[in-house]
């Protein structure tokens, strides 16, 4: 591999990325900004409310990640068949997709908010936390739904190359949200004033609003070859294919985000055994989460645009190009996440002030971020990879490797240096820095064993 980046290869990846990646960071700055508004709230509901935000961002993604994983079968097999020039195979993977995701979508969202003040205190046992938490965690699962259907759309768009149309939705979308954030958080507009649960509510509305944007735009003149809506282009045998390549997707969603929920759960008793009032150590660890969500979402939408271009490039049968697209994506994103690593470590506070207006909370979580930020570019590598992995159809590897390292490494290594060590915060997120090693380190392992190439789907 050559340390230099291909120009070619480089502009490419770019087109292909970049609207990926600026429609899951304006949805991750939107989600943020739930966070940052809460956190401009009376000390407090801000302390609480911060924590049971961050909180319920896992439990909403161990249910909504798990139904979104739709998207890795839907995108592996679109780019396929838009590289082999089949249209009319690539329309029957949205159809199907899009059948799967509704009839899920609609149970979960039932479900799970019937189920979500039960579900809560199994992470956050904090009074505070878990009343403030609950009523935003019901209105975040009643867009399950939106959830589901909207991530096959994005795969379907994401795999024939129109990374922007999910650009353009998520934009629309997400400035509703923030504007409802404004007048139900703070009771603007003679709305009242909702506090948490206002921003739950926003996030819901505007989560169904990009839903009838993105299938709207299905209609659309240029996508006329496609015939999306027939019903004889709900196949079963694609749909075992979509479940066969993407419900791995969603156990590793579910291992991961468990592997989450337990970590927040072990700085939630670092709380409990310090006596604090408040989540001290949850609103740090909340605040830490959700600078590091930056990377990671935009590391995830770096990698689905490189799932796009191994999938073609392989249904093209140009496994070379596969290959030397997933090494330059790497390198692209080593560069930029050790840019943005260098500013948090030289500034953490800074930093963190974004984010948080408490004192105590930033200086509890400040030198955490700076020895953090060192291992963005690793976190990068990881991702690529993975995503790579995903394009090509090697969902179940991906899956295994979720699965071991957080039962084996971020869960139990997370408590013991935590708690038992007497090691608290740092202690914690010792054994996060491990995991993010050791993942970057097998996903790049192997991508370059190049088995991958003879998987056929």
């Amino acid at each position: 591999m050559k340390l230099a980046i291909d120009p070619v290869l480089a502009r490419r990846i770019g087109r292909i990325s970049a609207p990926i990646v600026g429609a899951m960071i304006t949805q991750t700055l939107i989600n943020q900004a739930d966070h940052i508004m809460v956190g401009r709230l009376p000390p407090e509901e801000s302390v609480d409310g911060q924590a049971a935000v961050q909180t319920s961002l896992q439990l909403l993604w161990m249910v909504g990640g798990f139904l979104s994983a739709i998207g890795v079968g839907t995108q592996a097999l679109v780019g396929r068949r838009f590289g082999q020039g089949d249209p009319d195979g690539a329309s029957r993977v949205l159809t199907s997709s899009v059948a799967i995701s509704a009839v899920l979508g609609i149970s979960c969202s039932i479900i799970f908010r019937l189920l979500a003040p039960s579900l809560f205190p199994i992470v956050s046992p904090i009074p505070g936390v878990i009343a403030a938490g609950v009523p935003f965690l019901k209105w975040r699962y009643t867009a399950l739904l939106a959830m589901a259907v909207t991530a096959s759309y994005k795969s379907f768009f994401d795999g024939i190359g129109h990374t922007h149309v999910h650009l353009v939705v998520a934009v629309v979308m997400n400035l509703l949200n923030l504007v409802l954030n404004f007048a139900l958080i703070y009771g603007m507009g003679g709305l009242p004033r909702l506090g948490v649960e206002g921003s739950g509510i926003a996030s819901c509305i505007s989560s169904y609003v990009g839903m009838l944007l993105i299938i709207g735009w299905s209609f659309r003149p240029q996508l006329k070859a496609y015939h999306f809506y027939h019903l004889d282009k709900i196949s079963g045998k694609v749909m075992r294919e979509l479940g066969r390549l993407s419900l791995p997707s969603g156990i590793a969603v579910i291992a991961s985000l468990s592997g989450f929920g337990v970590f927040y759960k072990v700085v939630a008793q670092l709380d409990i055994a310090a006596g604090h009032a408040h989540g001290i150590y949850s609103s740090a660890n909340a605040n830490l989460i959700s600078v590091f969500m930056l990377i990671f979402i935009s590391g995830i939408a770096f990698g689905q645009g490189v799932s796009t271009l191994v999938g073609q490039s392989m249904g093209a049968r140009d496994f070379e190009a596969a290959h030397r697209y997933g090494y330059e994506s790497a390198k692209i994103g080593f560069i930029a996440y050790a840019a943005l690593g260098a500013v948090m470590v030289a500034a953490p506070q800074t930093v963190l002030h974004l984010f948080c207006k408490d004192l105590d909370v930033i200086v509890v979580a400040a030198p955490l971020l700076r020895v953090v930020a060192i291992f963005a570019p690793l976190m990068s590598i990881a991702l690529v990879f993975m995503y790579a992995l995903y394009g090509a159809g090697n969902s179940r590897f991906v899956m295994v490797v979720e699965l071991i390292l957080h039962f084996s490494c971020l869960i139990p290594i997370s408590y013991v240096l935590a708690i038992p060590l007497g090691g608290g915060l740092w202690g914690a997120w010792a054994a996060m820095i491990a995991y993010v090693v050791l993942m970057a380190g097998i996903m790049w392992w192997k991508f370059s064993d190049g088995s991958w190439k003879h998987i056929h789907i």
